[in-house]
């Protein structure tokens, strides 16, 4: 699959993620993680040897642009709220490009708790909020 122009889109409701709520200097992806199940080196000769589970995990995290309006945040809330099959696990269905092997793919990712801090109110006395920093863990 060829690059659509987008990271994210909520597999569930299929809405994209807006590129333009990223802080571009702050997206990495870890595609693929391997998990060993045994490593160890021989004790004479010193070489390496690995058992690697077959199966890979991705980890995402960015951090969004600074000073969010309120509907700003909600929107970033509801993408990945809406749709999702269990929020109270924060498991949320994601297709996401994969850099590793430059193509999409779809998974459960646990979304960990996510802090908001307030810069400041604006002139309406609305919260304007500081970046929000957020991890995407597959399943």
């Amino acid at each position: 699959m060829s690059w659509n122009g987008y990271f994210l889109r909520n597999a569930t409701t299929g809405h994209i993620f807006d590129n333009h709520l990223i802080q571009w200097d702050s997206y990495s992806s870890t595609p693929n993680q391997r998990e060993e199940i045994k490593a160890y080196r021989d004790d004479n000769t010193r070489d390496l040897y690995r058992i690697t589970a077959p199966g890979h995990k991705t980890k995402i995290e960015f951090t969004t642009i600074p000073h969010l309006n309120l509907f700003q945040k909600a929107l970033i809330q509801g993408f990945f709220s809406e749709g999702s099959e269990d929020w109270n696990q924060r498991r949320v269905l994601i297709e996401y490009w994969n850099d590793e092997d430059n193509t999409y793919y779809t998974s459960y990712f646990y979304i960990p708790d996510i802090t908001f801090s307030v810069n400041h109110l604006d002139e309406w006395n609305n919260p304007i909020y500081n970046e929000l920093e957020i991890h995407l863990i597959e399943y």
